[in-house]
Formats: structure tokens, C-alpha cells, sequence
């Protein structure tokens, strides 16, 4: 079987970048069999050095061009000519990104989608986003293709936009947590606390964008400071600045914006915290929660959207809307040593439940089965 991937989202340092080149990795590592050709197309992007890396392996060939993504928009989302095999030759599968839908000679087409909130919360996105993807979507349900869904409730969500789309085309398979997150040493997490010149602290990790909901956050935080003066503990937030209007430092030095932090310190800084607030308000799958349940820490997040699927009963579950429950959460949380203990032990169990692995094989299920 010969299987085409787009990857032309892996430098762009976001979730579906992650998902990306994860699920690449993982396919080689249970897949020495069938042929990957890796399609990866940008003006300016060089090939990342990730794909570079893979370009020694039998089964893998690179297809690099240098064609901006505004040109591919047009000649597959919106004229939906130029089919994949032209560019790469003959595949069985071509698995697409959330950005373009290329049409296909005789290639099966596979698409993850990640989330829908550019149908469901149009103000959450910026309008470019929102056009692109509808294009997108147009193409998908009009033409013969099957969808990955992240998660149950990003399933629910397609089907009610989506209705024509045959729900037995829908397979759930879940994102993951890289290996690296794991419970992490002594000596690391007090590296890391040093680096960032934290002590005790909540953690917060995500885009800074209205989806977030970090407002709400910090009032909620204040607020628990207000009943607990003598309270040490600090609000660490984390994560470059997506789009909308950005959180401003508040006059409080227990809130520290950090920004963007390397992945590299990521797994040691969700080990290190006390809990993860994660109160967003929508998430296709919500990847920090999987990350902090994978190394034991705690985590706080909402009743809405996938969320609840996810974290199971391993997290505390707030209205992302009511300041008032996220502050009790945060007081339980920080106050209590006994539930952070109980909250551990329960969530390295579920993220049990997530790997790359998993994911991969199947993956690779799915791939069999349209060939079948």
C-alpha cells in the first residue's frame, strides 16, 4: 500500500502540527511495510528538519515544492482541480490537513478533523481562518471521504453541521501526549522552577486567544488571593499570542506571563505545577489536560465540549463561564494536598488510555480498511 500524508502544517508550532508529525513518526515505527510519500508544500517554510530526518528511511519519500499555501487554496479548495497523484504518483490513501482538500484520481482520501469552531464560534477565528475552512469542508463532504474525529464530541459536532455525511465514513481515534510526558525528577522540576523563577504555582498553557477564556482565569485567581493573602502560590501562563485582544499584565506580581516556552521545558513545567487550569471554552480534543494527566499533575478544566471525554473522572470539571466555580476549584485544589495526592494517582490511570501508539495502529487500521 502506498500512503501519501500532507505535512505541511508541522512548522507552523500548533496542535495540528504536533498531531502531524507525531502520527508520521509513529506510522514508521509500527509500519515497516508499505510506502509513505510525505507531501509538504510552503513559499517561504523550509523542509523541516523532522521530515529531513526521514528522508533516509526505505519506505519514505519526500515530495518538497515551493508553492504557496494561497495557490493550493485556490486549485483544491476552491476550483478543486490538480489531483494529488500529479503531484506525488500513484497512492492508495492521501491523508489531508484541516487546510486543503486536494481532489484525487483513484487515491482514497482520509481527513482529521481537529475541531468545528470556525462553523460553531465564527468570533473565535479570524476570517481568513473561517473562509479557508469552510472551502475546506465544502470540498470534504461533497466529494468521497473519510474523517478522522479526535474525539466523540468533535464527531457530534460534524454530524449536526454536516448531516449528508454518512456517519459510518466517521472514525473516533484520539490524540495523544508525547512520550516525553511522563512524571518527571526532582532535579528537573526544580531546573525548570529556577529557570522561569517560580516556586508554587498553577499553570496555564494554551494560545493566548479569547477561546481560552484567561480572563476569566485571572479573576478567578484574584479572587482566591483576596480570601488567601498569605497564600504564596503564583499564576503561571504560558503559550505564545494567537489573535483578539491579548491578556495585559495585571498589576499583581503573583501572575507571571511567561510567553512562549520550548517544548523542551514543557514536560518538567506541567511536572512542576500544582494543578493545570485549563477553563477553555471550546477544544476539538484539549492536549495540555492529556499532558498534565500524563506526568500526575492535577488539572482543572471545563464541563463543556470534549473535556469532560478526556479527562474522565481524573480532573476537577468547572462552568468555564462562572468565575465563582473556577475560584472554588482553585482553592480546593491548592489548599488540599489530600486531593492533589487522590487527583495523581487517578490521573496517570486515564492518560493511560492516549498514545501515539494507539493512535497509529489505529490509523493504519483505518488505511486497510478503504483499500479493503
Amino acid at each position: 500500500m502506498i500512503i501519501g500524508i500532507d505535512v505541511s502544517a508541522i512548522p507552523y508550532g500548533t496542535g495540528v502540527s504536533s498531531y502531524t508529525l507525531n502520527l508520521v513518526r509513529h506510522l514508521l515505527r509500527i509500519d515497516k511495510t508499505n510506502i509513505y510519500k510525505l507531501f509538504f508544500s510552503s513559499l517561504r517554510q523550509p523542509l523541516p528538519p523532522e521530515i529531513q530526518e526521514l528522508k533516509g528511511k526505505k519506505n519514505v519519500k519526500v515530495f518538497h515544492f515551493r508553492l504557496p499555501p494561497t495557490f493550493l487554496e485556490v486549485i483544491w479548495n476552491q476550483l478543486y482541480v490538480l489531483p494529488i497523484e500529479l503531484f506525488i504518483g500513484k497512492c492508495d490513501v492521501f491523508h489531508t490537513w484541516d487546510w486543503y482538500q486536494p481532489p484525487s484520481l483513484n487515491a482514497k482520501i482520509v481527513t482529521t478533523v481537529h475541531d468545528l469552531i470556525p462553523f460553531l464560534y465564527p468570533q473565535w477565528q479570524h476570517p481568513k481562518t473561517i473562509t479557508t475552512f469552510k472551502r475546506k469542508f465544502n470540498q470534504a463532504t461533497r466529494h468521497p471521504t473519510s474523517f478522522i474525529c479526535v474525539s466523540q464530541n468533535t464527531r457530534t459536532d460534524l454530524l449536526k453541521l454536516f448531516p449528508n455525511i454518512n456517519s459510518k465514513n466517521i472514525t473516533i481515534i484520539y490524540e495523544a501526549a508525547e512520550d516525553k510526558y511522563c512524571p518527571q525528577t526532582k532535579d528537573k522540576i526544580q531546573k525548570v522552577k529556577k529557570i522561569y523563577g517560580l516556586n508554587s504555582f498553577i499553570l496555564a498553557q494554551g494560545t493566548r486567544e479569547p477561546r481560552k477564556n484567561l480572563d476569566r482565569l485571572i479573576k478567578a485567581f484574584i479572587k482566591f488571593k483576596e480570601l488567601h493573602p498569605q497564600n504564596q502560590t503564583e499564576l503561571a501562563i504560558t503559550g505564545k499570542y494567537g489573535w483578539g485582544q491579548d491578556i495585559t499584565h495585571p498589576q499583581h506580581s503573583y501572575i507571571k506571563i511567561l510567553g512562549y516556552i520550548p517544548e523542551k521545558d514543557m514536560p518538567s513545567l506541567h511536572s512542576a505545577a500544582l494543578c493545570l487550569a485549563y477553563p477553555s471554552l471550546y477544544e476539538g480534543f484539549g492536549l495540555p489536560v492529556i499532558k498534565s494527566l500524563k506526568v500526575g499533575t492535577p488539572v482543572i478544566t471545563s464541563n463543556t465540549s470534549s473535556l469532560p471525554e478526556v479527562a474522565g473522572n481524573a480532573t476537577i470539571l468547572v462552568n468555564p463561564t462562572s468565575v465563582k466555580e473556577i475560584t472554588l476549584a482553585l482553592t480546593k485544589i491548592i489548599t488540599q494536598s489530600n486531593l492533589r495526592q487522590q487527583l495523581k494517582s487517578i490521573s496517570l490511570a486515564q492518560a493511560k488510555k492516549f498514545s501515539w501508539t494507539i493512535t497509529a495502529r489505529q490509523t493504519l487500521s483505518l488505511y486497510q480498511s478503504l483499500i479493503k
